[in-house]
C-alpha cells in the first residue's frame, strides 16, 4: 500500500526481517518490536511509530495531501492512534500474514531525497 501511494518515489522500504540491515542504518529501532507496529525514520533520524508513521508518510506522498487536514484536526491523534491500534492488532483479519514483507516494513525517505523533507522532520 505504501508504495502505491508513493507517487513521488521518495520513500525507500526496508523488510523489518532483515534485522541485520535494520540495525546497521536505524540502530535506533534495535530495540522496538517491529511486529507490533509500522515505524517510520525522517531523514533526520528522528523515529515515528503507528498512527505518527503514517501521518508522517503521508505528508511525503502529493496523492495523500489532502488527507493531511484530517491528521492534524483537534481530536485527531486521539482517535488515530485507536483506530491504529486496532487495526494492527486486527490486521489478520484483513488479509495481512505475518510471513508477508508488506505488513512488516519500515519506512525511511532514502538519501537524495532529503532536500524534500518537510521542516518538522
Amino acid at each position: 500500500m505504501v508504495r502505491a501511494l508513493d507517487a513521488a518515489r521518495v520513500l525507500t522500504t526496508y523488510d523489518a526481517h532483515d534485522t541485520k540491515t535494520i540495525e546497521v542504518m536505524f540502530p535506533q529501532l534495535s530495540s522496538v518490536d517491529l511486529d507490533a507496529s509500522m515505524y517510520a525514520v525522517g531523514a533526520r533520524g528522528r523515529v515515528y511509530r503507528g498512527f505518527f508513521a503514517f501521518r508522517r508518510l503521508a505528508r511525503s506522498s502529493p496523492l495523500t495531501w489532502l488527507l493531511l487536514p484530517l491528521f492534524y484536526a483537534p481530536g485527531a491523534t486521539y482517535v488515530g492512534t485507536h483506530v491504529y491500534t486496532w487495526i494492527a492488532r486486527n490486521r489478520r483479519r484483513f488479509g495481512c500474514q505475518a510471513k508477508v514483507e508488506s505488513t512488516r516494513q519500515i519506512q525511511a525517505p532514502p538519501p537524495q531525497a532529503k532536500s524534500m523533507s518537510h521542516p518538522n522532520d
